[in-house]
């Protein structure tokens, strides 16, 4: 070990977890020269349970961890922490921290004064994801704070909404509880007090009533995102009563369920450029009278389809969708004969088209091989590649909306 340099050594310790590194440093004086000077210069930083406890019983090593990166660090995740262990930090700065993952043990008699002590620590936060027994209180003093996620804290007391929406000029923010154990209530409207914000996360029991008139009169509001159980068809409904035009993009993650009523809801966004389903079921009767009435429609994405239409009504959506760019089957279970069998009738579709389609077949069963004589249509572009979304969770639908349309 002695005879590896510097730079190799500063090359290894990019690929360690913080748990390898700390036990670097404690192995002799050359070996944790190296390790500070790459927590020097460290800008994301990841501390395990295990790696906060190992800083907690050992003070020298935590002075040359902390020392050496605090300076630096923009990003934390603090996987399990807790006020005893971080108020032995107060004697170091992170002038430079904007983004903080914490979470916190459960500490429900302390648990304010718990925010009071990051805020204190982290003071200049843009980025906030925490997961703690907070009230609340306090969550306001991050008066640069951005984006605010809170996660499980199944202790907010909404009384204290009003403050924190009315004071945060955030552009996002995520309430997720994932299930009905939390009912925030009527105050949860509060959160339509935050006028600069754009993106929200949020369990959708929480959508009722008036909060979808008032979220959607919101000026820069662009996107809904929410776990689903029961009121997917309501929340969707609401849209099509208040602001169907504004819809430009909807994600369906194992939530549309084959739902006669969240079609009929769809038809009436004619402004649609993209609908994704994703591990979802879908008739194909549903899906050509959605395809008939979008003719704006770019982007079709069925990916990992239970089910999918046979190929000549995939390619029937083709015509019925003039503006159609992406057709993305992938991780979608394609019969390779199917394909060829249908290949007339999608020659004679791609022959009155105005813009070609790519076809994505990335995971189908299919290979370059094994379409080959599709290749040559006219029209059709070919793709294995990948299309990267962001599944977030199980059971969600995602919608985005034009602030800039009626």
């Amino acid at each position: 070990m002695e005879k590896i340099n510097e730079d190799i050594w500063i090359n290894i310790l990019k690929f360690l977890p913080m748990t390898d590194q700390l036990e670097l440093a404690k192995v002799n004086q050359n070996i944790s020269s190296y390790v500070e000077y790459y927590w020097g210069h460290l800008k994301t930083v990841m501390l395990t349970r295990e790696d906060l406890e190992a800083l907690d019983q050992n003070k020298e090593l935590m002075q040359k961890c902390l020392g050496s990166w605090s300076k630096s660090v923009e990003r934390l995740r603090l996987a399990s922490a807790s006020r005893d262990l971080l108020q032995k930090w107060s004697e170091y700065s992170f002038p430079h921290l904007r983004t903080l993952d914490c979470h916190m043990d459960y500490n429900l008699e302390e648990a304010d004064e718990e925010t009071v002590l990051l805020t204190e620590l982290f003071p200049l936060l843009t980025n906030l994801t925490l997961n703690s027994s907070t009230t609340g209180l306090h969550l306001w003093q991050w008066k640069q704070l951005k984006e605010l996620n809170l996660i499980w804290c199944e202790y907010l007391e909404s009384d204290y909404f009003e403050e924190i929406f009315s004071r945060l000029k955030l552009t996002k923010l995520t309430l997720l509880y994932y299930g009905y154990n939390v009912n925030l209530g009527e105050k949860v409207l509060d959160v339509t007090r935050c006028s600069t914000l754009e993106e929200l996360i949020i369990d959708d029991h929480h959508l009722l009533g008036d909060f979808m008139h008032r979220l959607m009169n919101l000026p820069h509001f662009r996107r809904l995102a929410f776990y689903t159980r029961d009121y997917s068809e309501s929340s969707l409904n609401s849209i099509t009563r208040y602001k169907p035009l504004k819809v430009r993009s909807l994600l369906f993650n194992d939530s549309f369920w084959d739902n006669e009523r969240m079609a009929e809801n769809i038809v009436h966004m004619t402004n649609l450029r993209r609908l994704v389903l994703q591990e979802d079921d879908i008739d194909t009767q549903q899906l050509l009278s959605i395809c008939q009435k979008l003719r704006n429609l770019e982007e079709l994405h069925l990916l990992q389809m239970r089910e999918v239409p046979p190929p000549n009504y995939l390619w029937n959506t083709i015509s019925l969708c003039p503006k159609l760019k992406i057709l993305n089957l992938s991780s979608t279970k394609l019969a390779c004969r199917s394909v060829e069998l249908s290949k007339s009738r999608l020659l004679k579709v791609l022959g009155s088209r105005l813009c070609p389609v790519t076809l994505h077949l990335h995971n189908t069963g299919l290979t370059p091989e094994t379409v080959l004589s599709l290749g040559d249509c006219n029209n059709l572009n070919i793709s294995f590649e990948p299309i990267r979304l962001n599944i977030w969770s199980s059971r969600f639908m995602e919608i985005e909306f034009d602030p800039e349309l009626a």
